[in-house]
């Protein structure tokens, strides 16, 4: 029997996560885009220390380009104990646009935590006396989340590979762990040209009947899903979006906002989450809720490395939408008439942001992808 439970922000997910390390026996594995070093980082990193010197197998992989900054002797007590670090396409290689996003702590082949956390103060206790960003973590406990082992050791052996290597290989690989049960673990990459994540985003779209709730850290998707958000409201279905009034990378919060007026002409409802920082990946379509890493956005559904389980079941859908609910009231909704009065410059700024991170992105992944593979 398989347990799932939604993790509001760091606050439920990271001592979460500390108890289910301190609790295991046999094996441990992290796989992070961004790890850094302060004082989360130094506690999640304790933790580990702390099982691999009980005898626990312990492996880490985290993205060269998303812990940049992290130098590589934070990991050398862990080293000592016992565990072993895997930096994922090196910056040296030249392997810079495929990366790998995923956030995933596997223990024991048990109990699993996946979603939108990245293990630095940001998502834990905050910094620069703001508060911390809002996000989400599924807790999986159960006989399903030994699949995610696999799925691991896969993304560990592609850590320092070749792209020619690479690619041939992981063609063969469908890309979706398939589930039987309540979960369904997906996987997606820039070789996978199934793209299972962004499917299972695109089917559960077309199936609501109700109501489709999304709350996105970074949303500037292809016209595809764009289209079937349309439908969807043109069948009855209620849509909402919400996204971050403040966040970290100024050019997505232009390129999701120059998206505003298609949405809001369909009768999407659009809204602005204000408190702090929102991170969240979270889709929930009637009874069925989709976290994991991936947003909707051009680089996940096409050049990211990706995690996302989807989950059916009317209890954790209930939870996920009152907290939606809860988040709403701390947003600002976005009216069209307001919004056509931004400025010739604001126009701009969010069409060139828009064409540089959904059309140039994928562009410089694809000639970089050739020129590999030749």
């Amino acid at each position: 029997m398989t347990s799932v439970r939604l993790l509001k922000n760091g606050v439920e997910a990271f001592p979460a996560m500390f108890g289910a390390m301190d609790r295991a026996v046999s094996f441990i594995a992290l796989e992070m885009y961004i790890v850094a070093d302060n004082e989360t980082g130094r506690e999640f990193l304790g933790h580990l220390i702390g099982a691999a010197k009980r005898g626990v197998t312990v492996r880490v992989l985290v993205d060269s380009w998303g812990s940049w900054n992290l130098p590589d002797s934070f990991w050398d007590e862990l080293r000592v104990a016992g565990g072993m670090v895997r930096w994922f396409h090196p910056l040296s290689k030249g392997l810079f646009p495929f990366r790998n996003h995923r956030k995933l702590l596997l223990i024991d082949d048990q109990s699993a935590y996946l979603g939108g956390l990245n293990i630095s103060d940001e998502y834990y206790r905050g910094t620069n006396h703001e508060r911390p960003w809002r996000d989400n973590a599924l807790e999986i406990i159960g006989p399903e989340v030994a699949q995610l082992r696999r799925s691991f050791f896969r993304m560990w052996g592609m850590a320092g590979s070749r792209l020619p290597r690479l690619f041939l290989r992981q063609r063969r690989v469908r890309g979706a762990i398939q589930g039987a049960g309540t979960v369904r673990f997906l996987e997606s990459g820039p070789e996978n040209l199934i793209r299972p994540v962004r499917k299972a985003y695109r089917q559960v779209i077309h199936n609501a009947q109700r109501s489709i709730d999304l709350a996105m850290g970074y949303f500037y998707p292809h016209g595809g899903m764009l289209r079937a958000l349309k439908r969807a409201v043109r069948s009855g279905v209620r849509v909402r979006l919400m996204i971050p009034l403040h966040t970290d990378l100024p050019i997505t919060r232009w390129a999701a906002h120059g998206l505003y007026g298609r949405l809001l002409r369909a009768g999407v409802e659009v809204w602005e989450y204000t408190p702090a920082m929102m991170h969240s990946k979270l889709a929930i379509a009637d009874d069925t809720v989709i976290a994991g890493s991936a947003n909707l956005d051009v680089r996940s559904g096409r050049i990211n490395y990706e995690l996302v389980a989807m989950i059916t079941d009317p209890a954790l859908a209930r939870q996920a939408r009152a907290d939606f609910e809860d988040d709403l009231k701390q947003s600002q909704r976005i009216q069209l008439d307001e919004w056509q009065k931004r400025s010739l410059v604001q126009k701009l700024k969010e069409r060139f942001s828009y064409c540089l991170l959904a059309r140039f992105d994928l562009i410089v992944a694809r000639m970089e992808m050739a020129r590999k593979t030749r």
